[in-house]
Order: C-alpha cells, then sequence, then structure tokens
C-alpha cells in the first residue's frame, strides 16, 4: 500500500530449447516498497487513484510531467503491473524524460504483483491448461475484457487528470504482461504506437498467440513500433539454469512472423546474461526512449 506521499530486428539467431515459464507469472511477490514517491523528480508529479470497473478495482500510478502541456497531448508510457512498475522507477529515468507521462496500471494490494489478477486480465483464451497440471487455481483468458476496460472507463479517468495524445501512446508488459501487449497488438493495433512485449511468455496456453496472429488484422495506416525484449538465460522456475544461452524459441519465432508485416516495425534485443526478472527493468532505458520519440 502507499502512504499519501510516499513509499528487437537486432538479432534474429537460432537458438534451440524449452520456452522459459515465468517465475513472475506464478509466485506470491514481497509486499512493495516506493521509493520513487519518497524521493520525487522535479520533471514530474505523481499521484494514484483507485478506480473501479465491471465490479473490479485497479490502482493507476500517474507521472504527469509539470508545466503546460502540448496543444495535442502529452505522449504516454502505459506499463502493465503498475505496483512492481512504479516501485522500480527512480526519479533519474522519469528526468531523463521530462515530456514523456508514465502511467502504471495496477492492482490495490500491497504486493508488487497480484499474481491472480494479472492471469486474468493478461491472458487470452488458452488452447491448453496453462499451469501444465500444477493446480493454482487461478481464472485465464481475460485480456479481452480487460482491454475493454483499459481503452474505456480506465482511459477515461487518466483523460480526466492529464491530457495524454492518443497516437502517441505505448504499452509496456511483462511476462504476462508481455503477452497482453501482444495480444492487443495482434487484436486492436491501433491503440497503441508502438508495442513493448518482455520477456513474454509467448507459448502461453498451447500458443495461444500463434493462433492470433495468423488472423491478425493489419494497420489500416501507418505502422506501429514493436520492441520485443527477451534475457538470454530465462528458464522455468525451479528448473537448473541452461549451460549456454539460451532464449526462448517461441518469443524468436513470433518476432520472425511479426517482421514480415509491413505494418510493423520490429525490433528484437537479446539481453545477454539476463534472466526473467532482471529483464523487467533493464528493459526501462530502450521502452522509455521508444516512448518519448
Amino acid at each position: 500500500m502507499i502512504p499519501d506521499r510516499r513509499r528487437f530486428l537486432t538479432t534474429l539467431a537460432a537458438f534451440a530449447g524449452c520456452p522459459a515459464l515465468p517465475a513472475l507469472a506464478q509466485r506470491q511477490q514481497p509486499a512493495a516498497d516506493f521509493p520513487l514517491f519518497d524521493t520525487p523528480p522535479a520533471s514530474h508529479e505523481l499521484s494514484h487513484v483507485d478506480v473501479s470497473a465491471d465490479g473490479l478495482t485497479y490502482r493507476l500510478f500517474l507521472a504527469l510531467p509539470r508545466g503546460a502541456a502540448p496543444s495535442q497531448g502529452w505522449p504516454s508510457l502505459w506499463m502493465l503491473d503498475g505496483n512492481a512498475a512504479f516501485s522500480r522507477l527512480d526519479a533519474a529515468i522519469l528526468e531523463a524524460y521530462p515530456g514523456l507521462a508514465v502511467v502504471g496500471i495496477g492492482y490495490p494490494v500491497k504486493e508488487a504483483f497480484d499474481g491472480a489478477s494479472r492471469a486474468r486480465d493478461y491472458t487470452p483464451v488458452p488452447l491448453e491448461d496453462p499451469m501444465h497440471g500444477r493446480g493454482r487455481d487461478w481464472e485465464f483468458g481475460g485480456e479481452a475484457a480487460f482491454r475493454a476496460r483499459l481503452l474505456g472507463p480506465l482511459a477515461r479517468v487518466l483523460a480526466e487528470r492529464a491530457r495524454l495524445d492518443p497516437a502517441r501512446r505505448s504499452l509496456w508488459g511483462h511476462s504476462y504482461g508481455g503477452v497482453f501487449a501482444l495480444a492487443t497488438l495482434l487484436s486492436k493495433p491501433a491503440a497503441f504506437r508502438a508495442y513493448m512485449p518482455i520477456s513474454a511468455t509467448t507459448g502461453f496456453g498451447g500458443r495461444r498467440l500463434f493462433a492470433m496472429e495468423a488472423e491478425a488484422p493489419r494497420l489500416a495506416a501507418g505502422r506501429a513500433e514493436v520492441l520485443m525484449m527477451l534475457g538470454d538465460s530465462e528458464h522455468r522456475s525451479g528448473t537448473p539454469e541452461p549451460e549456454a544461452p539460451h532464449p526462448n524459441p517461441d518469443t524468436l519465432e513470433m518476432a520472425a512472423r511479426l517482421a514480415v508485416r509491413s505494418d510493423l516495425h520490429v525490433q528484437l534485443e537479446v539481453l545477454k546474461g539476463l534472466g526473467h526478472g532482471a529483464t523487467f527493468a533493464a528493459s526501462f532505458p530502450r521502452c522509455f526512449a521508444l516512448a518519448a520519440g
């Protein structure tokens, strides 16, 4: 809980192996702390607000540029897992992009991640058991409903609080959040100017995203930016680390499929030596630069 004031196509390598099942999509995380609220940046005003939609409550974290917005509104970076994102942001990266609005879409929980809620909201209807019999009692397949909430009532609340340019908004998501970013690209590509799936669980639910990609609509005009990032040392939680760099082959395949589309500009970046969790914050510099550009 926050106190009132505080608290990609760069390389396509032919790697083989099994996709990682992300730890962040499974484990209960510790309580989040928010040092950014203790030492706020000079460039942005910070706030948070709880918003109800369809009987569910979301916590929106906002870092809004100080001063008058340009006539068309601020460019914005929308970050899923907003609790975790705002717990890991620091003043320096916001101050490096004083004209970028940053929005965290989170949940009213003490932890950095709400595992059950993100599983429900960020995933498409699976083709097979996403838990592979591991027995976790989670609901999956609600990404379409969540997208409607995100682009409907949640976006309206944001519009009341800040002038944001709808033509210059970007979507960032890690792990299951990366699944949602890809699902949105494959379902409603005009919703955002740029998509940033980080360490996405691209093999989710019997490779449901690949079935979506085969029927995905194209943009009627222009091109969307797609920045896909993943570590070369990601592996399933509880299994030995691979002896050699081992990027998720499903993600490499998805990047290759998307790269042939004329309406997308796809970049793939493999982060050397990084595991699944470490890519979360390691993605910030490139993603902020793209969102602000």
